[in-house]
């Protein structure tokens, strides 16, 4: 057997194997003889016609392909042990050569080597943490917010009004995104962040009214495809539900907590707790990216394409799988977000690839700082899961065990054991924030929460409220 090796990068090696031709010869008559136990030859039983009356009725593609599957894995076992090469994944292969007639089998195979890492300097490295000083004001926002999410909706046979939900089918046509002219089902809420002009042409319509009307998005539209562009929208009224917000007492406490707090001071002294918690869990982690980045400026990381491909497969199945559970489809999905297919794959691509690269560098660092995961580490873990979840360490393992999910945990609990090393190495320089000013991704969180609640309380299945998304 003939290999020849030639490398394409530090972790990708392509091996061109020959495989000899006598080799070819057994391969395809063993394909021929595997198929005439299924070959209906009239006369004869299966597996007792003649070699030649078979050869006629099976299609050469197909012994072709019998013939390459038997050559293949055992070749392939050779050529890296000839070459003395050690896979990190499976190969990619291509076939090249396979005549039926006794000539060489030849194939190309791209081999994943051992990712690469080369670490820079890691330790006593300066990283800015940004400190943020509650106020009661942040409190009482966040009281407001939760007083509306637990608001009702009930449905009103009467014309829409400000701070209404609406449910209508909408339509955006652009000369950019013709395909937005299909109505969809969505929710809008009136006076919400709609674009200019919006909430004044739908107040005043009525259950069944239909509406057509041109608009401008605004030059600072977060969608810098339509900025500035003229839609014409076309809504069809199904729905109006009146917010109604509970009063700002004790029993708004009780129904907020699940009875769990007797008053408001209670509450408002849990608010507090819960966003300190959360405030600190977001300097720390913007400060440990922070920090991760700077040690991946400073050292080298080189694996094979295969781990992003591998992940960015995994990333997109994820997302159809998400679409399909709400009931949306992909190009529905692409004109809401404003993006191609091609877009939205690089960036799975630029996600995974900064993922892969984080991972190997914090196994590196645990290779060369000996922290490894220990019972105790996994055991501590489980347990604090266990405090937040307000159950048993043996509850949550139980849960974990039975989908799948201890994997994922010794991996974050590996992560952040290697976070805390370096975090403990590294020079931590305060910058205080003026007082009552919150991270923008604690917000976008909450406000997050707060839709996902609004669209329960309503009980409907809508999409995200086309007034202000396009």
């Amino acid at each position: 057997m003939q290999v020849t090796k030639e490398p394409l990068d530090p972790c990708q090696v392509a091996l061109t194997i020959e495989v000899e031709s006598d080799k070819v010869v057994v391969a395809v008559d063993r394909a021929y003889r595997e198929y005439s136990k299924y070959v209906v030859v009239p006369g004869f039983r299966k597996g007792k016609a003649p070699m030649s009356f078979v050869k006629q009725r099976v299609p050469e593609a197909d012994v072709r392909q019998r013939a390459a599957e038997l050559l293949v894995e055992p070749a392939y076992a050779d050529a890296i042990k000839q070459e003395n090469i050690e896979p990190f994944a499976q190969p990619k292969l291509e076939l090249m050569q396979l005549d039926l007639n006794a000539s060489p089998f030849i194939f190309k195979a791209i081999v994943p080597l051992s990712p690469e890492v080369e670490l820079g300097e890691y330790k006593g490295l300066t990283v800015e943490r940004r400190k943020f000083e509650l106020t009661d004001e942040n409190i009482d926002t966040q009281l407001q917010k939760m007083r509306e999410r637990a608001a009702d909706y009930p449905k009103v046979e009467r014309a829409i009004q400000l701070g209404d939900l609406v449910v209508a089918d909408l339509s955006a046509l652009t000369d950019l995104r013709p395909q937005a002219a299909e109505p969809r089902p969505t929710m809008i809420e009136i006076g919400a962040d709609n674009i200019p002009g919006f909430d004044e042409q739908v107040v005043g319509m009525n259950i069944g009214d239909e509406k057509s009307f041109t608009l401008a998005y605004p030059e600072d539209y977060p969608d810098a495809e339509l900025a500035g562009e003229e839609a014409e929208f076309t809504i069809k009224v199904n729905e109006v539900h009146e917010k109604i917000i509970p009063e700002m007492n004790d029993d708004l406490a009780k129904k907020l907590s699940n009875d769990q707090f007797e008053t408001l001071d209670a509450l408002r002294t849990e608010i507090k707790t819960d966003m300190e918690r959360s405030l600190q869990a977001s300097t720390e982690s913007e400060a440990d990216s922070k920090l991760i980045d700077q040690i991946l400026a400073v050292s080298t990381i080189k694996f094979p394409p295969v781990l992003v491909e591998s992940e960015v497969e995994d990333d997109a199945k994820e997302l159809l799988a998400r679409l399909e559970r709400q009931g949306i489809s992909l190009d529905d999905y692409l004109v809401q977000v404003g993006k191609t297919r091609e877009e939205i794959m690089a960036n799975f691509q630029s996600a995974a690839t900064k993922r892969i690269q984080i991972g190997l560098l914090l196994g590196r660092v645990a290779e060369t700082e000996s922290l490894g995961l220990t019972d105790e580490d996994l055991t501590a873990a489980l347990a604090e899961r266990a405090t937040q979840e307000r159950t048993s360490p043996a509850a949550v393992r139980a849960v974990l065990e039975s989908n799948g999910g201890m994997e994922g945990l010794a991996n974050r609990t590996q992560a952040k054991k290697v976070l805390d090393f370096l975090r403990g190495t590294a020079i931590i320089e305060e910058k205080l924030i003026p007082a009552g000013t919150l991270p923008e991704d604690l917000t976008d969180e909450i406000d997050e929460e707060e839709d996902e609640e609004m669209i329960q309380n309503l009980g409907i299945e809508t999409e995200e409220a086309e007034g202000k998304s396009e």
